[in-house]
C-alpha cells in the first residue's frame, strides 16, 4: 500500500503531557500581555539563543538550564557543539540530567552538528557519520531526550544528496529505534532549505519515523560560493510554503526570531501566517524559543520572542460583528443592478454557524426570493465529492496513487501526445514519456485536451462529442481515447475531465455504478439528501434560475429547461467532474466533514491522514504551465482541491489563509476549508460567465477583512 503523507502523528508523550504550570508561569517582559494558553501548549529553550554568552565562556550548559528554568520554560533544546567533547562522558550526561531533574525542565532534544555528512557520496564518510552519531543517539538516551536532531548534507547533485541521505538516515533511524530515540531533521542549510526537497526525504524515510523540526528561518538553498552559512543568500525559498510543507512530519517547531519592531513583530516573518500553518496542520507539541539576533540582551530577546509566539499561538475569532457586517454590506451590493440576481451564503467557525444570508431572487422572473434551501447546480465543486468517493477505496488499498490508469481503464492504454501537424497539416502523435497515473487524474496533469488554443486539436475533440450526456462513464473514456493528450502526464496542469475518469475508476474498483457508490458511502452517511444529479419533479420550484451577465451588466435569465436540462431529464452519464445540485446546508455539511478530519457528527468519512492527503500539494514546482490556476492565489494543487501554499503577495490578490483548501463551480459558487481557524465557508450564485465580478474576492475579504501584510489574524 502506498504511503500516506501524515501529518505529525508520532508526537511523543512528552510533549502532550507537559504541565501547565510550566507554560503559564512562563516569565514576560514587563508591559507585555499574559494570554492564557491550552494545557497541551509547551514551549522549550534553544540553547543557540545564548551562544554569544556560551562562546564567550560566561555560561555553560548548567547555567543554560538554570536560565531555561527561571525565564519559565518547561523544556531545553540542547546544541552538540556546546559539550561536543563530553558526548561519551557519562559522569557529565548523568549531571546534566539531574541538573535538569532539579530545575524542574525536561530534555526535549539534541541538535547535533559536526558529526559528519549523512548524505556525503563517500561511503565510507557515511558510515563514520552514522557512527558519530550514534554516540549522540546514546548521550540522548542516558539524559532521557527522545529525539535528536540531524542535518541532510552532503556532496554532490540533490538527487544524489537525497539518496545517499535516505540510505544513512534509515540506518540511524533503524539504531536509534532500538534505543527509544527519536531522529528528526531540520531545514538546517543547503538543499535542506528547499521544503519540497525535504519533505520528500522525509516521505521515504516515514516507515522508520523520521521526522522534522520546522525551522521558521533557515530558508537560504545556495549562497556564494556554495556555502552553507555566513555569505550571501542568492536563492531563497518561501518560508511558508516551506513550513506548510515540513509541518506533516513535524515533531518540533523552531519558533526563530531575529529583529522586532515598535509593536513587538518580526519584520521579515509573518507570525500569523507561520501559526497559521501550525493550527493549519493541528501541531501541539514543544515550541522551541531561539532568539538569533545580536541587538537586544539575550534574556530580553528571549523573553520577546516567547512574547510574540504566545499571542500569534491565540485563535481570534474570524466572524465577528465586523464581518457579520461586511457580509451583509456585501450581499446587498452585489444584488443591485449590474451584480446578480440572487446570492446565498452560510459559514460556520469552530462547529458553530456564524453566519447566514442571502439576498435577492434565486428566480427573478417568477420573484422568488433566494433562500437557505435553494437548490443551486454546483458544477466542479462536484469534484471533491468525487475525490473522496475514490480516497475511500483507497483506504481499502484497492490502488496506489502512482498507479498506471490503463490498469483499470484499458480503454486510454492506446491514448498518444500531441506533436504538432506534419506539412500536410495532419496531427502528429508520439507515445507518453511514462504512463499516466491516478495521481496525474487527483491533480489534473493527465494531459486531457479540453477544448483549448490548440487548433489542430479541436476537430477531433468536437467530433468526439465529450461534453454530451448520451453516453456513460466507460463511452466518455472511449471518446477520450481518440483524441491525442495536450501534453506528456504530469508535465502541465490542464484543466479537464480527469475527475470523470476518475468516477469510472470508482466504478471499475467497485463494482457499483459511481453514482451508486457516491450515495452509499458519502452523501447518505453524511445525511446530504438534497445533493443529487436528479432532481424530482417536486422540489424543482426550488431550483435557483440561472442568469448569464453581459458585458454592460445586464442580466438574462435562461430559460429553465435549457438551464436545468441535465439536471430535470435522467442521465446516462454520471460525471465526476461536474452535474451534482445541491443546497447551502448539505454542502455546508460535506466542508465541516473535511475540516473536522474526515468525521462528521460522530460519523467518520475519511480518515484524518487522508484527508490531509487529500489537502497536500501535489503539483512540483517543475509543472509551471498551469493555464488560469495562478489566478487563484498563491495555490498549489491536492487531490481534486486547490491549496494555499503562501500568503497573499498583494491585496489585489484573493484572500485566504496558508493551509487553506477550496474549489468552485462554473455558475460562480465557491467553498473554502480553512483549518487554521476551524472555519468553512460556502457561497451559492448562478452567474455566468465564471465570477467576472469579484464575487470570490469580495466575499473573502469579507470574511477575513481586507488583506494586509502582518495581520494578526
Amino acid at each position: 500500500m502506498q504511503k500516506i503523507l501524515l501529518f505529525p502523528v508520532f508526537l511523543f508523550l512528552f510533549g502532550l503531557l507537559s504541565c501547565s504550570e510550566s507554560v503559564l508561569s512562563i516569565a514576560e517582559a514587563p508591559g507585555d500581555e499574559v494570554v492564557a494558553l491550552p494545557d497541551t501548549l509547551s514551549f522549550s529553550l534553544g540553547q543557540w539563543s545564548f551562544n554569544r554568552e556560551l562562546f564567550a565562556g560566561e555560561m555553560n550548559t548548567f547555567d543554560f538550564i538554570d536560565a531555561a528554568a527561571a525565564l519559565g520554560f518547561g523544556g531545553v533544546e540542547y546544541v552538540s557543539q556546546f559539550f561536543q567533547d563530553k558526548v561519551e562522558d557519562t559522569a557529565f550526561l548523568d549531571s546534566l540530567k539531574a541538573a535538569a531533574a532539579a530545575a524542574a525542565v525536561e530534555n526535549v532534544i539534541i541538535l547535533v552538528d559536526g558529526a559528519g555528512d549523512l548524505g556525503a557520496s563517500n561511503a565510507t564518510e557515511r558510515e563514520e557519520a552514522i557512527t558519530a552519531h550514534l554516540k549522540w543517539v546514546k548521550a540522548a538516551r542516558r539524559i532521557g531526550c527522545p529525539m535528536i536532531r540531524v542535518n541532510a548534507h552532503g556532496d554532490g547533485s540533490p538527487e544524489e544528496v537525497k539518496a545517499a541521505c535516505q540510505q544513512s538516515i534509515r540506518t540511524l533511524a533503524q539504531q536509534a529505534q532500538e534505543l527509544g530515540v527519536r531522529i528528526i531533521i531540520e531545514n538546517h542549510g543547503g538543499i535542506s532549505n528547499n521544503g519540497a526537497w525535504l519533505a520528500d526525504l522525509l516521505y521515504q524515510l516515514e516507515d522508520v519515523e523520521v521526522g522534522s523540526l520546522a525551522d521558521f528561518d533557515n530558508w537560504c538553498v545556495n549562497r556564494v560560493g556554495g556555502l552553507l552559512w555566513g555569505a550571501p543568500c542568492t536563492d531563497r525559498y518561501n518560508r511558508y510554503q516551506g513550513m506548510l510543507e515540513l509541518m506533516p512530519y513535524a515533531a518540533g517547531v523552531s519558533v526563530k526570531a531575529f529583529n522586532f519592531d515598535a509593536a513587538g513583530k518580526e519584520p521579515d516573518m509573518d507570525y500569523s501566517v507561520l501559526f497559521d500553518i501550525l493550527h493549519a496542520t493541528d501541531y501541539d507539541g514543544w515550541l522551541g524559543i531561539e532568539y538569533e539576533g545580536d541587538d537586544l540582551p539575550s534574556r530580553e530577546g528571549i523573553r520577546k520572542t516567547l512574547s510574540l509566539a504566545r499571542k500569534s499561538w491565540q485563535r481570534k475569532p474570524v466572524v465577528d460583528t465586523a464581518a457579520r457586517q461586511r457580509l451583509e454590506t456585501m450581499l446587498a451590493e452585489f444584488t443591485k443592478p449590474g451584480g446578480v440576481a440572487g446570492i446565498s451564503a452560510l459559514v460556520y467557525e469552530k462547529g458553530e454557524e456564524v453566519y447566514f444570508g442571502a439576498a435577492g431572487f434565486a428566480d427573478r422572473n417568477g420573484q422568488v426570493p433566494m433562500a437557505r434551501n435553494t437548490i443551486a447546480q454546483i458544477y466542479s465543486m462536484t469534484k471533491p465529492l468525487t475525490a473522496t468517493a475514490l480516497m475511500l477505496l483507497h483506504e481499502e488499498g484497492r490502488f496506489f496513487l502512482d498507479d498506471p490508469v490503463a490498469d483499470f481503464i484499458p480503454e486510454l492504454a492506446g491514448v498518444r501526445v500531441f506533436d504538432g501537424v506534419n506539412a500536410a497539416g495532419e496531427v502528429k502523435t508520439v507515445a507518453p514519456k511514462r504512463a499516466m497515473t491516478i495521481r496525474d487524474l487527483t491533480r489534473h496533469t493527465a494531459g486531457f485536451y479540453n477544448g483549448g488554443d490548440t487548433p489542430a486539436l479541436r476537430p477531433l475533440w468536437e467530433a468526439a462529442a465529450t461534453r454530451a450526456y448520451d453516453h456513460t462513464l466507460s463511452g466518455l473514456a472511449e471518446k477520450l481515447a481518440t483524441i491525442p493528450l495536450l501534453f506528456h502526464p504530469g508535465e502541465q496542469w490542464e484543466y479537464g475531465p480527469s475527475v470523470d475518469m476518475q468516477a469510472l475508476l470508482v466504478e471499475r474498483i467497485s463494482g457499483q455504478p459511481f453514482d451508486e457508490y457516491l450515495r452509499e458511502h458519502v452523501l447518505d452517511p453524511l445525511g446530504m439528501e438534497e445533493t443529487r444529479y436528479f432532481v424530482p419533479e417536486g422540489d424543482r420550484p426550488r431550483m435557483s434560475a440561472v442568469y448569464r451577465r453581459q458585458e454592460d451588466g445586464t442580466l438574462t435569465q435562461l430559460p429553465d429547461e435549457e438551464a436545468h436540462a441535465f439536471n430535470i431529464n435522467e442521465q446516462m452519464l454520471t460525471p465526476g467532474g461536474w452535474g451534482l445540485t445541491s443546497t447551502l446546508d448539505d454542502y455546508m455539511t460535506f466542508a465541516r466533514m473535511l475540516v473536522n478530519d474526515g468525521t462528521h457528527e460522530g460519523r467518520s468519512i475519511l480518515r484524518p491522514e487522508t484527508v490531509r492527503l487529500m489537502a497536500t500539494n501535489h503539483l512540483a514546482d517543475s509543472v509551471t504551465e498551469r493555464i488560469w490556476l495562478p489566478g487563484k492565489g498563491q495555490v498549489g494543487f491536492g487531490i481534486d482541491f486547490a491549496v494555499r501554499m503562501r500568503p497573499p503577495a498583494t491585496a489585489e490578490e484573493n484572500n485566504g489563509r496558508v493551509g487553506e483548501f477550496f474549489w468552485d463551480g462554473a455558475a460562480s459558487t465557491l467553498f473554502w476549508v480553512d483549518p487554521a481557524n476551524e472555519l468553512t465557508a460556502v457561497l451559492f450564485v448562478q452567474l455566468f460567465p465564471y465570477d467576472q465580478i469579484g464575487l470570490h474576492k469580495a466575499f473573502r475579504d469579507a470574511v477575513y477583512g481586507p488583506w494586509q501584510p502582518g495581520a494578526d489574524y
